[in-house]
């Protein structure tokens, strides 16, 4: 069953289940989930697991792209370490629960799958004998072939128990392996030897919340389900291979690499690794770059340009001289551009982000060996220092790998000790740097707000929620206090899409507060932040908020003039010119859009001159609401950053 039949196949069957098939989110997360890149089906529903959000539907399945920046220095060492990977997953926001999914996925994987029932083996937390007896009575797995495990396992990583490590939701788990046989590995099930019993798919029984410190805090509005399904596991059990790279997944780009090498995959351990991590890291950049992620010296576009130079000096190491990412992308394109459209989309702008990449860092690869050479003469005692090779890992993108080929050439051992603590020091502070955010104030602790400010500027409504601007919890709030606060109505836009906060008045009976800032607080709360101007403000009173009229209006003008701004550049540059930051605030706006390199100074004043003609032009306004098939129709532009629906 090749890639695409299985994909659709799992749609298909909980389409037919009454789940709505949505489309992937972007690798690039929304701004108020703290992540880098998108690591989980679930990341796009976590508001609807909290209780923040009501669903659009009840249920939904979704083939989603993942990346998982942790395997980067895995990937070509081992038959299956990916970044990025497709995730089949299936979700229930308060609808069905457990007596639902577990029968449902043993009737995918024996009926859709053809996978013999004699082949399954599960585990499930080891307090959750629910799960355990819907295994055995209503799937029929022997009641010897269902493991109990903890928490954690013995290495300190989660075993039987799931978060996004880090504030959100979370619940127990029950994984499903699939017994690939004898020679893979001793009998015993999945205690015994993870792989010959591969696990196939994760099912996760959402219901409690977990705080920064990753210790529950309490139960969730309703009982969910999250599930998730690597497609490429899938596919190497059900296509017979030993490797991931074997799979009509990633073959194509391991055949292309052997191709552009004159090198044959298997004959040599060394060239192995470099024609899996070129194949690999082909893929994954170009998922990357079509959504809109550009190389940098930090975050995401650090984690795009670490693997892109990694793919060149492999490329290089078995003999690629010419360039080697076009054609990946080509390949990426043509091989899941029908799943994921994105991809043609951008292809031109991935074909010219990847060759500027590839053409500047061979050039640095030849500094790199330079700077290798020089390490050389400093090694003591047949030994190159841990920090000489970090240095060639973290500035010049020489994986060690390739650093402790060319030391042993040179006679010479690696301290990899020490560049392991390098390493794990830099995967800290990126950890520390990239962790999940509350989503909301305490993740959630939040009242929603009605937002009644696209048609009218001042709105009755009442306080909620009084805080100080530690945001803790007032009984009142005094004359000059700054104050954080919650209406159940409010005219307020809150800042958003690099739209600025409104600002105004908010008067009580008993005081006025001069709102400085709005601010958004999870999916549908609006945060306002002020002082109170004179009196005293408590909860529960009656308000009448006002937002200022003329500051509204300047900023609208330039909110228009973004657009207009982002029209020219797409016009000028192309379609990969989409918006990718913004500022706008009255009388001004700044515009971030992706481009490979710096404009000439005709093009820059082609684009002002072309902008404000369209604006002289002074069409007309309209604001109206639509569905959002409708504004695509119409020709519409997702932005990036913001949420639609």
């Amino acid at each position: 069953m090749d890639g695409d039949r299985i994909r659709e196949t799992f749609l298909s069957f909980f389409e037919e289940r009454a789940h709505r098939r949505v489309p992937s989110s972007s690798l690039i997360p929304p701004p108020e989930s703290g992540l880098l890149l998108t690591n989980a089906g679930m990341n796009q529903f976590i508001p609807y697991f909290l209780g923040q959000a009501q669903p659009p539907f009840p249920r939904a399945a979704t083939a989603q792209k993942c990346f998982r920046a942790n395997d980067i220095e895995n990937v070509g060492r081992t038959a299956r370490h990916l970044t990025m990977f497709e995730m089949l997953g299936n979700f229930s926001f308060g609808d069905y629960f457990k007596s639902d999914a577990i029968p449902w996925a043993h009737q995918l994987i024996t009926e859709g799958y053809g996978i013999d029932h004699d082949r399954l083996w599960v585990t499930v937390y080891e307090q959750d004998a629910e799960a355990e007896a819907i295994w055995i009575d209503a799937a029929g797995i022997a009641p010897d072939r269902v493991v109990r495990r903890g928490r954690l396992d013995d290495e300190g990583q989660l075993a039987n128990y799931w978060h996004t490590h880090a504030a959100g939701p979370g619940g127990p788990c029950s994984e499903i392996f699939i017994d690939r046989g004898a020679r893979y590995g001793p009998d015993g099930g999945p205690d015994a030897d993870e792989d010959r019993f591969m696990e196939i798919w994760n099912l996760v029984f959402i219901q409690e919340q977990v705080d920064a410190d990753l210790e529950i805090v309490g139960e969730l509005p309703a009982k969910s389900i999250d599930t998730g399904s690597s497609l490429e596991r899938v596919a190497t059990l059900l296509q017979g291979t030993d490797s991931y790279f074997e799979t009509d997944l990633l073959l194509p780009f391991l055949e292309l690499a052997e191709s552009l090498s004159g090198r044959t995959h298997g004959r040599d351990p060394r060239d192995d690794v470099s024609l899996k991590v070129i194949a690999e890291h082909g893929r994954a950049t170009t998922f990357l770059i079509a959504d809109g992620v550009q190389p940098s010296n930090e975050g995401r576009g650090y984690i795009l340009r670490r693997m892109l130079r990694r793919a060149v000096s492999h490329a290089r190491r078995v003999g690629i001289e010419g360039p080697v990412l076009p054609p990946l992308v080509e390949l990426t394109a043509q091989r899941f551009g029908h799943v994921y459209p994105e991809l043609r989309e951008n292809t031109a702008f991935a074909l010219q982000v990847a060759s500027s990449e590839e053409e500047r860092f061979s050039a640095t690869l030849r500094q790199g060996m330079t700077a290798f050479d020089q390490a050389k003469g400093r090694a003591a005692a047949g030994r190159m220092s841990g920090e000489d090779a970090f240095k060639l890992s973290d500035t010049f993108g020489f994986p060690l790998q390739l650093t402790e080929e060319l030391a042993a050439e040179a006679g010479l051992q690696v301290d990899t000790d020490r560049f392991g603590e390098l390493l794990e020091a830099q995967r800290r502070r990126a950890r520390d740097a990239a962790k999940k955010v509350a989503i909301g104030i305490d993740a959630g602790a939040v009242p929603p707000s009605t937002f009644v400010g696209y048609t009218d500027l001042d709105a009755q409504a009442q306080i909620v929620t009084l805080l100080d601007e530690e945001s803790r919890e007032l009984p009142v709030a005094e004359e000059g206090q700054l104050v954080r606060f919650f209406l159940d109505v409010t005219p307020f836009y809150a800042e958003g899409g690099g739209q600025i906060g409104d600002q105004g008045l908010v008067r009580t009976s008993t005081g006025l507060v001069r709102v400085t800032d709005t601010q958004p607080a999870g999916t549908h709360a609006v945060m306002h932040l002020g002082v109170v101007g004179s009196g005293e403000i408590r909860p529960g009173q009656e308000v009448h908020a006002q937002v200022d009229p003329e500051r509204r209006e300047a900023t609208a003008r330039a909110h228009t003039c973004t657009h207009v701004v982002h029209w020219t550049m797409k016009h000028l540059l192309g379609e990969h010119a989409r918006q990718a930051g913004s500022l706008v605030a009255p009388g001004r706006l700044r515009f971030d859009f992706p481009h490979p390199s710096a404009l000439p100074r005709e093009l820059l004043e082609q684009a002002e001159l072309e902008a404000n003609r369209r604006l002289a032009r002074d069409d007309t306004v309209r604001i109206y609401e639509t569905t959002m098939d409708e504004a695509k129709a119409q020709g519409a532009v997702a932005l990036f950053g913001e949420k639609y629906g």
